[in-house]
């Protein structure tokens, strides 16, 4: 599972530091789902991972939003790498190299 949605702003986001939620809504990345919780890592922050999302506090991209994620680019240290490409449920289907 490589699965981009959105966490509901306001919406716990556990960590085994503690809660690192965001009071606004976010993209999330999800890598597994177990026990009524996805579990991955936000796509813009600090970098945490195997933080715990209750899927009751995230929902699927909308349309427009996968439009817009389309359009941009993976990057290394400010390097574009690679062309951002999620199908309509949101899962990453290919990585284009960038020769950005």
């Amino acid at each position: 599972m490589n699965r981009m949605m959105v966490l509901k702003g306001g919406s716990p986001a556990l960590h085994m530091l503690g809660d690192i939620s965001r009071q606004d809504d976010n993209f999330i990345r999800v890598n597994r789902e177990y026990d009524g919780c996805f579990y991955g890592c936000f796509e813009e922050g600090y970098g945490f991972i195997d933080v715990r999302f209750r899927k009751e506090d995230c929902r699927t991209l909308t349309k427009e939003e996968i439009e817009e994620q389309n359009k941009k680019y993976f990057a290394i240290n400010g390097q574009a790498r690679y062309k951002i490409h999620i199908d309509e449920n949101g899962d990453f289907v290919s990585r284009e190299r960038s020769d950005v």
